[in-house]
């Protein structure tokens, strides 16, 4: 099992205990932040990579997208929603009456979703939906270098949505 499937298992996994939209939010922020930085650890030497974490999510989706030559041409894609998502989560921190995240949140899945379905792990409630998302764009991001086809994965029956040995 590579790296991409694992991550993808393992924020879907995690975020499934959360019921509230806006910490799946919240944390998937977090989640798709150390996707950035292994995708970052990749490409960067050791000493640009530990000022790389201290950078804001923004900066950090600015210097991938500038690594963005040396990895597959779907982390442009990538970025863009991650950048979308940044804004999102930026509202719901930011705002007092934070209104219209429940339909900005759908409309991100969605678009995530359609260029990157990854593996679904059960049926489509809004919430299970903003999850998947999560987890599909992470498995792109957090190995760029990978071999990793998000769509073969999908459709992969010996993958079974957990990963080897688990119950």
């Amino acid at each position: 099992m590579s790296l991409p499937q694992i991550f993808q298992w393992v924020v879907s996994a995690h975020l499934d205990d959360h019921k509230s939209t806006e910490l799946v939010l919240l944390k998937g922020h977090l989640l798709l932040e150390v996707a950035i930085e292994n995708a970052a650890k990749q490409f960067l030497d050791k000493e640009k990579y530990e000022n790389f974490s201290e950078l804001s999510f923004h900066k950090k989706l600015q210097a991938l997208s500038s690594l963005q030559t040396q990895s597959p041409s779907n982390m442009a894609k990538a970025i863009e929603h991650l950048h979308a998502l940044n804004r999102i989560r930026n509202r719901l921190a930011h705002e007092f009456q934070f209104t219209g995240g429940k339909d900005s949140l759908d409309q991100w899945s969605q678009a995530v979703l359609s260029d990157f379905p990854g593996i679904k792990f059960q049926r489509h409630t809004f919430r299970i939906k903003l999850i998947h998302a999560i987890g599909a764009i992470a498995s792109v991001v957090v190995d760029p270098r990978s071999n990793f086809s998000i769509e073969s994965a999908g459709s992969n029956p010996s993958f079974n949505g957990t990963p080897s040995g688990a119950p």
